[in-house]
């Protein structure tokens, strides 16, 4: 198209051309004494060039006006364009954790920025908070966070960095209604209703944490497995709420939805079965207790079929006890079960027996509660002082006993609860061998309670899910 434009013009000028010069015509010009003659095509061309050479010049005068102008907008944007370059030097001066150098691009980048007359743009902020968060500085920290509310595209960022500052100082109210506000901007965001439910969960308003978690759920930022085992660990929470309000009946309504939830999980059978045995439905209970075993032996379940069976005489308790292990013959735990029950019935024989199978009989290495009854079996039967020692020395050298450690902080207690009683993560406690390597706490009460950043707010994934999903 352009060359048919072209052929075109070309065409048009020469017709022109031509027609001229067919007719020349004759023009004549006469000005102060001067006379010119000469033809109209001529005259046309002369025009033309004169039109064009006045063109020229104002080019170049319009040109020779506007250069201090050009230069500064120049300058300016190559200021700007530094200031960018500082900025994203500075983001990962951030990322990296040098603080010094991310202070110095923060300031190198606003000089830039003011010295080119620029607004300094929200990333400006964002690195000048994560600077002063790096130094330490949660003032100012907060100040430029702040600042990032007033513009809509670093408001989410703005809330997410005082949100975090919250947690730090344990307030985790502000927290909750920052993270209220930052899920009206961002309602599909994962983070922030993790954020919610965690911090819901932290003040303990286990209704609106069900609400929010299955929002999370239904959204895709927590996975239904999780989800089942998050609404189990709900529902047990608001069971014991109940008791402690005095409300019998509902205690056990959630305590049934929460074992339905997963009928291998030692707390919520544990504690159902006890509530079961409150209100005469001892052989409910035993079952309870029998199937949960039957999936997953655990201490707090031997115990809860013990405080079930206290009422019944020694011998009978022991025999009742076999039922644990017919249920996992090859399980130690079972035979630690009865064996822990006959030496509280003088049945010396009878654990001497479960012991051997619970490992006592092997080469070892022996279990640490293994050796501690056969201390006592040693002890109490054959008054062998001796081989009672011997045992409690093999007990100090025995493998780590499992016991419940948070998946945030590592910390350790003895009794499951919805809280890691040392971070306040919320159903974060496994059953688990603890790693003490690399001077991990060993123990809750040595743990100063410090809530983790939110970025340490995810659910755990879980096992043995079941498929029914009643909502909290």
């Amino acid at each position: 198209m352009r060359r048919l434009g072209l052929l075109l013009a070309i065409a048009l000028a020469i017709a022109i051309a031509v027609f001229f010069a067919d007719r020349p015509g004759a023009v004549t010009l006469v000005w102060q004494g001067w006379r010119i003659d000469t033809s109209l095509a001529v005259l046309l061309l002369l025009l033309a060039v004169f039109v064009i050479a006045l063109g020229l010049i104002l080019r170049v005068l319009g040109a020779l006006i506007g250069a201090p102008r050009r230069v500064r907008l120049m300058r300016r944007e190559q200021r700007r364009l530094e200031g960018y370059r500082v900025l994203t030097r500075g983001l990962v001066a951030v990322a990296a954790g040098d603080t010094r150098e991310a202070q110095r691009l923060a300031l190198h980048s606003e000089t830039l920025f003011r010295k080119g007359r620029i607004a300094s743009p929200p990333l400006g902020l964002l690195l000048a908070a994560q600077a002063a968060q790096l130094k330490g500085d949660a003032t100012t920290a907060e100040k430029h966070f702040r600042a990032m509310l007033e513009a809509p595209e670093t408001e989410f960022l703005g809330l997410r960095g005082l949100i975090v500052q919250a947690l730090k100082v344990g307030d985790n109210t502000t927290a909750l209604a920052l993270t209220e506000r930052a899920q009206r901007l961002q309602p599909k965001s994962g983070w922030v209703l993790q954020a919610r439910l965690a911090l819901e969960a932290r003040q303990g308003t286990w209704r609106r944490a069900g609400e929010t978690l299955g929002e999370a759920v239904r959204r895709g930022a927590i996975s239904s497995e999780a989800g089942r085992h998050h609404k189990a660990a709900l529902l047990l929470a608001r069971s014991r709420e109940a008791i402690k309000d005095g409300r019998p009946r509902d205690a056990l309504a959630f305590a049934a939805q929460a074992h339905g939830f997963d009928e291998a999980w030692p707390p919520a059978a544990a504690h159902y079965a006890r509530l079961l045995h409150g209100r005469d439905k001892t052989a409910k209970a035993l079952r309870i207790i029998e199937i949960a075993w039957s999936r997953a032996p655990h201490p707090e379940l031997a115990e809860s079929y013990g405080a079930l069976l206290a009422s019944e005489a020694a011998p009978r308790r022991v025999s009742r006890f076999e039922r644990l292990v017919d249920l996992r013959p090859a399980d130690p735990d079972s035979h630690l079960a009865v064996a822990a029950v006959a030496l509280s019935a003088r049945l010396w024989g009878e654990a001497r027996r479960h012991l051997e199978q619970a490992g006592a009989a092997g080469p070892g290495p022996y279990s640490a509660p293994v050796c501690r009854m056969m201390a006592e079996l040693e002890q109490t039967e054959r008054s062998d002082a001796a081989a009672a020692r011997l045992w409690l020395e093999r007990a100090t050298r025995a493998p780590t006993e499992p016991t419940w450690v948070c998946t945030q902080c590592a910390a350790e207690t003895p009794a499951w609860a919805p809280l890691c009683p040392s971070c306040h993560s919320f159903d974060a406690l496994v059953w688990q061998v603890p790693d003490r390597s690399a001077g991990r706490p060993t123990a809750v009460a040595e743990v100063a309670p410090a809530p983790p950043l939110l970025e340490g707010i995810s659910p755990p994934e879980i096992r043995s899910p079941i498929a029914t999903d009643p909502t909290p």
